[in-house]
């Protein structure tokens, strides 16, 4: 039993560093390269990265970023004119 004790003890140690690791939010760059590696549709909107990006607001992702994150490869919807707006105005 105590042959076992300095490895259940390195393997706590190595748990521990590891569980800091995580607690240390990744850079913006880190979650650039997470979003450009995302390949293919996504089926259902990757809630987590999404989290991740609104928690850093000191990145300021662009709509194509955080539609990437959210839909993978899915191509992000054309957005309507407005000009279309300008003329519809009744002024009566």
């Amino acid at each position: 039993m105590q042959k076992h004790l300095p490895l259940i003890g390195l393997l706590s140690l190595v748990a521990f560093h590891a569980a800091a690791a995580e607690a240390q939010p990744p850079t913006c760059e880190q979650l650039r390269e997470r979003i450009q590696s995302q390949a293919g549709v996504s089926s259902k909107v990757n809630i987590e990265l999404l989290q991740r990006l609104s928690g850093r607001q000191d990145c300021r992702f662009s709509a194509a970023e955080i539609y990437r994150a959210a839909y993978g490869d899915r191509p992000m919807p054309k957005r309507e004119s407005r000009s279309h707006r300008k003329h519809d105005h009744d002024d009566d």
